[in-house]
């Protein structure tokens, strides 16, 4: 694929503008609570930002709480979603089944019927399971008012199970065309004795054992330093399974990313400019400034992409003394890269190189210097 991200549609900016509306009919919120709406979102934030792990059945308890989550932190991860999910092959036909694990409102369903239209009409079984049921329950009560279906209709079905992630997998063993989760492994943490290497490498075992032999594993994490870092230990230990990525690296060698000396980690950076014009008025109400958003993912099976002599964007442009054009920071299978001339490239871009027999390597960060292919 040429790029990993995509603009999103009219029809999907359409849906997300009025979101607000949906949350409001299905879950109605009183004036007084509108008020204190942006202090409550503020207050959610800096929980989420100094707490992690153990958090997801607790801030579910509080009503207060539970109305920033969905009317603030849930459309954002919609509108992050709606970037990716159209640009991703994910081949499920009449019949499948997907595990959504940490479904927490089921974000990843309410995205994946946002942004794949041509998924909307097959007969597809959602496994949708956390420790906490009400968010659920409240997820899919979100769902049918925006899909405008009623209860228990339609050709999805979507089946709510309170349990672990972990026994949600074993009780999923070669059944499932797709193991998928959105914001759940960095709320995860390593047992006593456990390094984190160990965790995710189980965590894939468990993973690649839950799915059909043709089936494939999609996990969309926040765009931060820890989100890169899981989503690169998964990636590693899903190789070790025979999961090879699809999306988004453009080899299946070690990630360099994990590289102790790695300065960057895997993440695309989208604007928040086109975001619905209520959501970011209810940011600038809760005093936070968001002018991009972020995500870290990754797409595997066992099909055999077939890797050329490109590499993938991820950073901002650069400023390289002496040159007159920007560059980007750029994963391949050399190591990381330095993308000369990429000024004009997007963050998530697959380019063509062309490479040196002997590349020069960047002073600053050792990476190997590169060229876009002339045409």
């Amino acid at each position: 694929m040429s790029t990993v991200l995509s603009f999103p549609t009219a029809k999907i900016r359409s849906v997300l503008d009025g979101y607000d509306k949906v949350l409001q009919k299905a879950m109605p919120l009183k004036a007084a609570h509108k008020r204190d709406l942006p202090y409550a979102v503020a207050d959610l934030s800096r929980m989420l930002t100094n707490e992690r792990g153990g958090m997801r059945a607790n801030y579910w308890a509080t009503p207060r709480s539970l109305s920033a989550y969905l009317r603030f932190f849930l459309p954002w991860n919609l509108y992050r979603l709606s970037w990716l999910l159209p640009q991703l092959h994910i081949p499920l036909k009449n019949g499948d089944t997907v595990l959504d694990l940490g479904s927490g409102p089921l974000t990843f369903v309410q995205a994946l019927w946002l942004s794949r239209p041509d998924l909307r009409n097959k007969d597809l079984t959602f496994i949708c399971t956390d420790v906490a049921k009400k968010p659920m329950e409240h997820g899919r009560r979100i769902f049918e008012a925006m899909a405008g279906v009623e209860p228990g209709k339609g050709p999805w079905k979507i089946k709510l199970v309170r349990e672990t992630l972990e026994k949600s997998l074993r009780n999923s063993y070669g059944k499932m065309a797709l193991v998928t989760g959105a914001n759940v492994l960095n709320e995860l943490s390593a047992s006593r004795g456990q390094t984190m290497e160990d965790r995710f490498y189980e965590l894939a075992y468990n993973m690649a054992s839950a799915c059909k032999e043709d089936g494939s594993i999609l996990f969309v994490e926040p765009g931060t330093r820890l989100g890169g870092k899981i989503i690169g230990l998964t990636r590693a230990g899903l190789l070790e399974e025979g999961y090879l990525p699809q999306a988004p690296c453009p080899h299946e060698v070690e990630c360099p990313m994990l590289d102790r000396n790695a300065t960057g980690w895997c993440h695309f950076n989208m604007t928040a400019d086109h975001a619905p014009m209520w959501l970011r008025d209810l940011t600038q109400r809760a005093r936070m400034n968001r002018k991009n958003v972020s995500l870290s993912f990754l797409l595997a099976s066992k099909a055999h992409p077939e890797y050329a002599e490109n590499v993938r964007v991820l950073s901002d442009p650069v400023i390289i003394p002496g040159r007159k054009q920007k560059a980007r920071y750029a994963c391949s299978h050399k190591g990381i890269a330095l993308l000369h001339e990429a000024e004009n490239f997007e963050s998530g871009s697959l380019v063509d190189v062309e490479w040196q027999d002997n590349p020069r390597k960047d002073a600053k960060t050792g990476a190997l210097e590169v060229f876009p292919k002339r045409r």
